[in-house]
């Protein structure tokens, strides 16, 4: 018993003292644009919504400004910022043989790769993460009055925080 004890120590400090230290990455990104996939099941027809290249430059501004207002960007930068972002439009009811047209959820899934020299830094994955537009903004899609764009850019709006937000806590 005493051996297993002092074996099951040894590999506990062992496999602690193995870990390997993060490469350092710089302070700013060169960017360019992200890799955007629209996807939407439903194709309303009562209500127009804007589209998917309309949704994709929106990400691209939006992430554009933030990284220069954090200072996170920098065109020259050896480090490599690489996004990727699945948007999906969800309608009320799409699974059902009646649905709406009415916006029912934006969920969003992304990719954000830190690249140097080919070589992979930083990586980290969200998957399916939906919008909570709060209280009223829940009340409201219940009701079904999202019926036009405000509520998907909300959604961008906050997605695009949300990947700033992760960005710096991979330094």
């Amino acid at each position: 018993m005493k051996r297993i004890l002092i074996f099951l120590t040894a590999l506990f400090f062992v496999g602690c003292a193995s870990s390997q230290p993060k490469i350092p990455i710089a302070d700013a990104y060169k960017f360019d644009k992200i890799e955007y996939n629209h996807i939407q099941i439903h194709n309303p027809t009562k209500f127009t919504y804007q589209s998917k290249e309309s949704v994709e430059a929106k990400y691209n501004e939006g992430l554009k400004s933030l990284l220069k207002k954090e200072n996170l960007l920098n065109q020259s930068s050896k480090d490599e910022l690489k996004i990727s972002v699945w948007h999906r439009r969800m309608f009320s009811g799409e699974a059902t043989p009646f649905p709406s047209d009415r916006i029912g959820g934006i969920f969003v899934s992304y990719e954000i790769k830190i690249i140097r020299d080919g070589q992979i830094l930083r990586d980290y994955v969200l998957n399916e993460s939906m919008y909570d537009p709060g209280f009223f903004g829940n009340l409201k899609t219940i009701v079904g009055q999202n019926k036009d764009d405000s509520y998907e850019n909300s959604a961008i709006d906050a997605f695009v925080r949300d990947i700033i937000k992760t960005l710096e806590e991979l330094k």
